[in-house]
């Protein structure tokens, strides 16, 4: 049976930044949020006081009372895994924040979970959800850049000199990495999103400079990719100044891209025998797969928060039974979590790791 997305009714668990991103989302979309989770009651009844849904401190609680189709788990990395299989096994769909897990053992746990239940599981891969990722994607699909040879870049920000990490430095609740699995996830899912070209071998450092505990806070990693492409990140909490820069850049035989998240409607589409080009967010002139992500006009900014609407839109859809798009699914959290893995493997022993395909 087909249902409209204003037909479906989602829940969160967590109460912290990134679930009043994923409110804000719904909203626009229009599924309602009518119940939240949070680590205390107080906690619970202040979320479910601006959503209007029903508060609870205990997860299987609010499982048990059910009247929603979807639950987004928006807590600490290392409570996703079970989370989430709460939610499945009593056939509630998922939208998990990334990284899905903190291991490869628990991310299958959950594809196969969700497989067998026949339900939807989301990773929330929001970078997808730009119009000018699309474009680039479709750029490389059309062979506009010829041959794709490197990819580099860097995600960075200032966390650790800005606001308190909290959880994030602590293995116990952010799982065996820091930058990679927060930031370096997000990058790498693009890389392979926006190439088609998935990573074969990881070279990795790592390094924890004063005050960051025993995670790590800054990692430079060397990429193989497949049909012998290659590649170079660079990731940081300490980068003064640079609030949330994810800098992606494609080279190919006949030209290249760079787009920066810091100014995402905008994309520099360059040629070595010709001027480059400035490609605006344009939903009349943009590639179709990159129009049906903008809603408003060239020259009107829109960016992070719609990022989210149009991934949970895909998402719902396909929750709904209707006809979607694509977004990153869990299994493209899982893969996510290997390459955290092979990265973490890389900078403990030394040498390149190849990675499961």
């Amino acid at each position: 049976m087909r249902r409209a997305l204003s037909d479906l009714s989602a829940a969160i668990v967590g109460t912290g930044f990134i679930a009043r991103v994923h409110a804000r989302a719904l909203r626009e979309l229009g599924v309602p949020t009518v119940a939240v989770c949070g680590r205390t009651r107080a906690a619970a009844d202040a979320w479910a006081a601006e959503l209007g849904g029903s508060a609870f401190d205990n997860l299987d609680s609010m499982l048990e009372a059910g009247g929603f189709d979807v639950l987004h788990v928006c807590t600490p990395n290392a409570l996703h895994a079970e989370q989430a299989l709460l939610a499945l096994s009593r056939g509630v769909h998922v939208i998990c924040e990334k990284p899905l897990a903190v291991s490869t053992v628990e991310t299958a746990a959950l594809l196969q979970a969700a497989e067998r239940g026949g339900l939807v599981g989301a990773t929330c891969y929001h970078v997808r959800g730009y119009p000018l990722v699309e474009q680039m994607r479709a750029d490389v699909a059309a062979g506009r850049l010829g041959r794709v040879t490197a990819v580099h870049g860097r995600y960075v920000c200032d966390d650790l000199l800005s606001v308190p990490a909290g959880w994030r430095l602590d293995a116990a609740a952010s799982g065996p990495s820091y930058v990679v699995a927060d930031l370096g996830t997000h990058w790498l899912d693009l890389a392979e999103y926006v190439t088609g070209l998935r990573v074969v071998e990881v070279l990795a450092d790592f390094r924890s400079f004063p005050g960051a505990g025993t995670l790590e806070d800054y990692a430079a990693l060397l990429l193989h990719l497949e049909q012998g492409a290659v590649g170079s990140l660079v990731l940081s909490a300490r980068a003064a100044g640079r609030k949330n820069q994810l800098l992606f850049e494609c080279e190919g035989s006949e030209g290249g891209l760079t787009w920066d998240q810091e100014e995402p409607t905008t994309l520099l589409a360059r040629e070595a025998a010709a001027p480059s080009l400035l490609v605006i967010k344009d939903p009349a002139a943009n590639a179709p797969p990159a129009r049906t992500l903008s809603r408003y006009p060239a020259g009107h900014a829109e960016g992070y928060g719609g990022a989210f609407v149009n991934v949970f839109r895909e998402a719902y859809r396909a929750i709904g039974g209707l006809p979607h798009g694509s977004f990153p699914t869990f299994r493209d959290g899982h893969r996510g979590v290997a390459l955290v893995e092979v990265a973490v493997a890389s900078a403990r022993d030394g040498g390149w790791v190849p990675v499961a395909q």
